[in-house]
């Protein structure tokens, strides 16, 4: 598996489908911390997931903080592979590449935080056929990003990503943007080469999402 891998799938599939499994001490702690069974349904699922595409255990996923170094921030590489994971209100994604990469889901809802768009992707949005999707769009490709390492939090204002309602730029800072939508969520992916997208099967197969892929080199 040489290429970038993204699957994107609901939590229950991935707790169906992939074998419960311990997923380390650091996790392990943060998800004791979590008081919502659907929170930690979550938290396991994408850890599950992300293990589960790179063929690894979960307790094989660690973290680490560029600023304090501790178990948290983004994840390590593991067997020479950089990872990415993401959860929201019963969606999980994943991703595995031989490089960086970045990956955010979002669930849906109307959420649409203006200040995090540019002025030009704030005409695009109100002008959306549904506005809420084309907010998630922005929303999940500038996260993904964010994990990449190639934006932060506090430039999202600045960071324009979107070029229609329902279309991202093909690229942001050396890295390809594509992005796939479920019935439910919308998922983004910030990746060097070209993302081979998926969901998950009832016996964790990788089933491909029929759908366009949105980034392309620029």
């Amino acid at each position: 598996m040489e290429q970038s891998a993204v699957v994107v799938a609901s939590t229950r599939q991935v707790l169906a489908a992939v074998p419960p499994a311990p997923l380390g001490a650091a996790a392990e702690s943060r998800l004791a911390r979590l008081r919502s069974p659907a929170d930690r349904d979550d938290f396991t699922a994408a850890r599950l997931l992300a293990a589960h595409l790179l063929r690894a255990a979960p307790a094989d996923l660690r973290q680490r903080c560029e600023v304090c170094g501790g178990e948290h921030g983004l994840p390590l590489p593991v067997a020479g592979r950089h990872v990415s994971w993401s959860h929201a209100a019963g969606w999980v994604a994943a991703g595995t590449s031989p490089s960086r990469l970045g990956v955010d889901v979002e669930a849906e809802g109307e959420v649409n935080l203006a200040d995090a768009l540019t002025p030009a992707e704030r005409t695009l949005v109100a002008a959306a056929v549904d506005p809420a999707r084309a907010f998630r769009l922005a929303w999940t490709a500038k996260e993904a990003c964010v994990k990449a390492g190639a934006a932060r939090l506090d430039g999202f204002a600045a960071l324009e990503v979107l070029t229609a309602p329902d279309a991202l730029r093909p690229s942001h800072a050396g890295l390809l943007l594509s992005s796939r939508s479920l019935p439910g969520a919308i998922a983004a992916a910030a990746t060097v080469e070209p993302a081979r997208w998926a969901t998950l099967g009832d016996r964790g197969e990788l089933v491909p999402v029929p759908d366009r892929a949105v980034g392309s080199p620029a």
